[in-house]
């Protein structure tokens, strides 16, 4: 019986015959994996063999909150969806943010596993009494915020919603989950779920968890709320929210411009993120029991497009459709950001596949007659668009982006030197020539090429007297940071909301009564991240995956303050960082 955190259930839901039931949360699963991505994980791994096609039925989709959501500790409005991954076939963990998150805690259950595939479209509604199931042929086809709003008509504006949009029914590979402005972006849980015929989950309760210690718990919000104050970094976020980084990764030499053939950008200026709070923000934004506000509400304010607002753009998605496609005009990124939250499109792998594409037909491995009389070009911000529209749609050219850099690459030879992905998925918004710790951390995430599992560049980038290009002392760094991350992932806690680790214990012993150490949490976390690993092996991956992109490990950077570096040392990163974990060289963990 839990005191406080954990309602004690979840639910399972059978798509195929349009049925749910509802399963005790265990002690000991929650004692051994915490929630959110480590229960997660622990329910994929068990529930389903290895080697299944993620976009069949026998993939589950994975919905689970942590012990923190429905609290008002900062930051905690986070939920995790886990699901194979349809762009890598690795292990697939995104978060969302937002009200969703506490919206599904408060139905009173922790999670939702979702088996099987409808017949007919679908979307279902979870409240506390159980699962309903309704038509989805009203809302088929129609964008995100349509699709709200329709929900929202039939069940009450108190609902959340989490949605497809058409890129997820036409399970484009890294189709992301919507929820208002927030998605689960990464690695194509859309398109799960519009594999399975599901539009749209919606939720609705006022069941809020117990807090086992009251006053203990408000004790340390006020030490966390307190530690928020003091840090300066908090303040640059609340102004200018993440694409308050754009400069800096600039100035280190580390911006992806022009699909990673450069780390710097000569319209870096009017894409950071000052220049979006001086000329285009309407107003800040937070998720719920969040203080920082990161998001920025920012709308185009002159031109055909004047009116057209959009949440962000943040800075993976100003970079990745922005300087990694040359495009340095702020009212065509919001509307590339606006246009790709409409479809429930992932950003970043939208601008890395598009760069790609770009770069292609600049070399001549792509034509007029490849890309339905496009002519691609960098910084033309008008064809970015349409091949957006396209993708979406799995129209023409644009069926072939949806499979993502990896497959488009395998069609055409002599691109594998600059197709930007690690395990399937695509880069994310750092490039590891300027930081090689970075290459470190995308090399052995678990379900690719992305910055979520570590955050390694954004710290080296602000810690005095490091040499940011050396593999020395790397993979310690490395490890702890992805089990920081894994911490906050699983306890369902936002990184963003600069939350010192060494309180989290704190938090989760006076929310569910527990006398968890920090050491306890690491012990847990190295569980996890272990069986993530356990799960890729299954699915056929080994050491000879966890590499980076030749054109990081061959070629120098040309410009910036990292000008003349290339990834050095991978393979003795790998070596020590899988002797850190208690993996043998092949990165294979004990029996």
């Amino acid at each position: 019986m839990f005191n406080g955190g954990y309602h004690g259930r979840y639910v399972i839901v059978d798509l195929s015959h349009k049925t749910f039931r509802v399963e005790q949360l265990s002690e000991s699963l929650a004692a051994e994996y915490l929630g959110g991505r480590g229960i997660g994980t622990k329910l994929l791994y068990d529930l389903q063999p290895g080697k299944i096609d993620p976009l069949s039925p026998e993939n589950h989709l994975i919905i689970f909150t942590g012990p923190l959501n429905g609290t008002n500790a900062p930051g905690t409005s986070r939920i995790t969806f886990i699901t194979k991954s349809p762009a890598g076939n690795t292990i697939n963990t995104t978060s969302m943010g937002g009200a969703f998150p506490n919206g599904f805690k408060r139905t009173g259950f922790d999670g939702m596993v979702i088996t099987g595939a409808s017949a007919e479209r679908i979307w279902i509604h979870l409240a506390p009494d159980g699962v309903t199931f309704h038509n989805a042929d009203d809302v088929w086809g129609l964008k995100t915020s349509e699709t709200e709003r329709v929900i929202k008509e039939k069940l009450g504006a108190a609902c959340r919603v989490a949605c497809i949009g058409p890129a997820g029914e036409n399970q484009v590979r890294f189709a992301a989950v919507v929820s208002e402005t927030r998605t689960a972006g990464r690695g194509g849980a859309g398109a799960v779920m519009g594999s399975k015929n599901l539009k749209a989950i919606a939720v609705s309760g006022d069941i809020r968890p117990r807090i086992a210690d009251k006053q203990a718990f408000d004790e340390t919000v006020k030490k966390v709320r307190a530690d928020q104050d003091e840090n300066p970094s908090l303040v640059g976020m609340q102004m200018n929210g993440t694409a308050g980084l754009i400069s800096v990764v600039n100035a280190m030499g580390g911006l992806p411009t022009r699909n990673f053939q450069r780390g710097t950008f000569e319209l870096a200026d009017e894409i950071a993120g000052s220049a979006i709070t001086e000329h285009n923000r309407i107003k800040s934004f937070a998720c719920q029991s969040c203080p920082v506000g990161c998001g920025l509400i920012a709308a185009v304010k002159n031109g055909a497009r004047a009116g057209l607002t959009t949440e962000g753009p943040e800075y993976e998605s100003a970079v990745m459709l922005g300087s990694n496609l040359g495009i340095g005009d702020r009212d065509i990124i919001i509307a590339e950001n606006f246009l790709c939250d409409e479809l429930g499109l992932d950003t970043i792998s939208t601008g890395n596949v598009i760069g790609f594409a770009i770069e292609c037909f600049e070399k001549g491995l792509l034509t007029e007659k490849d890309t339905d009389g496009l002519v691609l070009r960098w910084g033309d911000g008008e064809c970015a668009l349409k091949l957006i529209e396209k993708i979406a749609a799995r129209e023409g050219f644009g069926g072939r982006l949806a499979e993502g850099v990896a497959r488009l690459s395998q069609e055409l030879p002599g691109s594998e030197t600059f197709a930007m992905h690690v395990k399937g998925l695509e880069l994310a918004a750092y490039d590891p020539r300027a930081v090689f710790g970075q290459a470190l951390s995308y090399a052995t995430a678990p379900r690719g090429g992305e910055h979520g599992r570590g955050g390694y560049m954004i710290v080296e980038f602000f810690m005095p007297d490091v040499d940011l290009y050396t593999h020395e002392g790397k993979a310690v760094r490395a490890a702890e940071l992805a089990e920081n991350a894994a911490i906050f992932d699983s306890a369902c806690l936002c990184s963003f909301n600069f939350v010192p680790v060494a309180l989290v214990p704190e938090l989760i012993n006076a929310v569910v009564g527990t006398a968890y150490t920090l050491n306890d949490l690491r012990v847990m976390v190295r569980r996890i991240i272990t069986l993530e690993r356990r799960f890729n092996i299954r699915e056929g991956f080994n050491r000879k995956d966890d590499t980076l992109p030749p054109r990081l490990l061959t070629e120098p950077l040309p410009d910036g303050m990292a000008a003349g570096k290339k990834v050095e040392g991978l393979d003795l990163m790998l070596d020590e960082y899988y002797a850190l974990r208690g993996w043998d060289k092949n990165g294979n963990p004990p029996q």
